[in-house]
């Protein structure tokens, strides 16, 4: 009985952390740290700010938390070994388009390090430092398709950063984006559309080709999803 109890207490712990790290995130990704407050997140999942206190540590750990998430769960769509096997363009078509339907699905998540970003990154520097492993990684696997010719020669850091400008764009930016598409707040974004125009973009900028009737090019393969 006892440890059908704590079975119990844990699973509720879990759904509450669930329910208080989206209001979290909803919070930051509209505010940031230092606009948001403790009082708002409890409001926005519906408790008290007395019990918020007593499932977190601090705001500023929650905030930490959520951003080490977010690094995460880019680090397992990113540019990978096993796409290190696959000819440069299929490979660069997949990591676009897994890219792409992360921010599509999760874009409180684009907005909540690109407001870290941008006042100033003081938290997010000490985590990037903790997964650059992941960056190193795919720079590696760029740089060795430059040297055995697969595609011009391009600075691989540079391609990852066009590649993370464009997909993110559709996030950080979605009022300008609906509103020069002309699509209501009620319509969804083309994604076939966007996935189409960035992948060509990408890999035409890589001195490759991508033809048009290769859709297969452009599935997305395997995708990762927040957990929390």
């Amino acid at each position: 009985m006892a440890d059908q109890r704590i079975e119990v207490l844990a699973r509720r712990r879990a759904e509450m952390m669930s329910v208080i790290s989206a209001a979290a995130l909803e919070q930051f990704s509209q505010h940031g740290l230092r606009g948001t407050s403790t009082q708002a997140i409890a409001d926005r999942a519906g408790i008290s700010k007395q019990q918020l206190h007593y499932y977190i540590e601090s705001k500023d750990a929650l905030y930490e938390s959520l951003l080490r998430q977010t690094m995460q769960h880019w680090r397992q769509i990113g540019l990978n070994a096993e796409d290190g096997e696959l000819e440069p363009a299929q490979a660069i078509a997949r990591l676009v388009r897994r890219k792409l339907e992360f921010t599509f699905d999760h874009p409180q998540i684009s907005r909540l390090f690109s407001y870290e970003v941008m006042s100033g990154g003081v938290v997010i520097r000490k985590i990037l430092a903790e997964v650059n492993g992941g960056v190193t990684a795919a720079t590696q696997i760029i740089r060795g398709w430059v040297t055995h010719g697969k595609i011009e020669a391009i600075e691989p850091i540079f391609l990852l950063f066009h590649i993370w400008a464009l997909t993110q764009h559709y996030a950080d930016y979605e009022p300008q984006v609906r509103f020069f598409m002309a699509l209501p707040a009620d319509m969804p974004l083309d994604r076939e559309r966007i996935s189409a125009e960035v992948t060509r973009f990408i890999i035409r900028g890589m001195g490759l080709r991508l033809p048009e009737h290769a859709t297969g090019l452009i599935s997305a393969g395997p995708t990762s999803h927040p957990t929390s």
